[in-house]
């Protein structure tokens, strides 16, 4: 691929300026960049880190807005906003975690719906892991296991997704 550089986080768009500046030098040095967000930040910061960015890798954890404020703890509407705005003027690919008996069933049915909408790229689906339990206890957070969906319910799920872009190999 001639590599790259992603940034991540925690939430790298939460200090745009930053990423914007770290962004333009990677740029400038001909670096492919991509920008792995949840979505959760005002969009003027957007704004000023896509002149630099080449590929937005976004999370979209769900569709329903009272099952969003449930698992999450807060609103998905300037999450989905902010997407419906970036896919008209960016490169980008849909990340859904898959999380058994939370966005699975008619929860992903309406994910899907949602991004089959949109010009973006493609769609991956990430079954859940743990792999977060250790940090969790490290931080002395309490940690709530989730379950995976099984290979032949992940493969139902692609289904459902138009642009479903094939597992690394």
């Amino acid at each position: 691929s001639g590599g790259g550089v992603t940034f991540s986080g925690g939430e790298c768009m939460l200090r745009p300026d930053f990423l914007a500046e770290v962004l333009r030098k990677c740029k400038e040095r001909g670096i492919h960049t991509a920008v792995d967000t949840a979505g959760f930040v005002p969009f003027s910061g957007f704004e000023k880190v896509l002149p630099f960015t080449d590929l937005f890798l976004y999370d979209v954890k769900m569709i329903s807005p009272e099952k969003h404020v449930e698992y999450v703890g807060r609103s998905n509407e300037p999450i989905l906003e902010n997407l419906r705005k970036l896919c008209g003027r960016a490169d980008v690919i849909v990340r859904v975690p898959a999380v058994k008996g939370v966005n699975d069933g008619e929860e992903m049915k309406k994910i899907a719906a949602f991004v089959n909408t949109l010009p973006v790229r493609g769609a991956e689906l990430l079954p859940y892991h743990n792999m977060g339990e250790k940090k969790y206890a490290a931080c002395g957070m309490s940690f709530t296991p989730f379950s995976a969906p099984d290979e032949a319910e992940l493969e139902e799920m692609k289904k459902l997704f138009k642009a479903i872009l094939p597992a690394e190999q």
